[in-house]
């Protein structure tokens, strides 16, 4: 998840930037937004930390964020989840996209087949179930919190983007890089209301 929540972190941070800019010299919303500029700066330096072993490749991420410089390379993309739930037997699946056309089904931790599309995990509509091979039937589940779904359901509605529940939303695979809401977004809203 580190290069999501590093991507996450650097718009969050130049958002935030601009903000900054607009808001009045003297204003307690200045006040505020220096305060979280200050915390995703710390909440950066603790994931750069925790990912990035390269003194070089930090300095260039550093400079990405606090100098809009190119965006490094690396850390390579985590694959986004698709899908993730539990099987009648208590197995823990997870569906990752590997690439455009390729999915990963990974039980209890292994990798268990490679399938082509996505077709199965488009529908929007909750409760999803599936049939994988050698899992039986698979409910889908989500890890996210009841704040991070309040903060996108806000968002949605046309508030703020939940830019402090970001690293989480994306870790869930209920939103992109660019915080849209993805198709297990929209399932994971979806069974707030069912």
């Amino acid at each position: 998840m580190g290069r999501e929540e590093l991507e996450a972190l650097v718009r969050h941070y130049h958002h935030l930037q601009n903000e900054h800019k607009r808001a009045s010299v003297e204003s307690g919303v200045r006040r505020r937004i220096e305060e979280r500029l200050l915390e995703i700066r710390a909440r950066f330096d603790r994931v750069l930390a925790e990912w990035v072993a390269d003194e070089e490749l930090k300095r260039a991420w550093w400079e990405h964020l606090h100098y809009r410089a190119p965006e490094p390379q690396e850390p390579p993309a985590v694959q986004p989840l698709v899908f993730r739930g539990v099987s009648e037997a208590g197995s823990a699946v997870e569906v990752r996209r590997r690439d455009d056309e390729e999915l990963e089904v990974w039980v209890d931790g292994s990798l268990i087949e490679r399938i082509a599309g996505d077709k199965d995990f488009a529908p929007v509509a909750a409760p999803l179930r599936v049939r994988l091979n050698g899992t039986g039937p698979v409910q889908e589940t989500f890890s996210v919190t009841d704040d991070a779904l309040d903060a996108l359901s806000e968002f949605l509605d046309g508030g703020s983007p939940p830019w402090e529940h970001a690293s989480d939303l994306l870790a869930d695979g209920l939103v992109d890089i660019h915080l849209d809401l993805t198709p297990r977004g929209h399932r994971a809203l979806a069974s707030r209301q069912a």
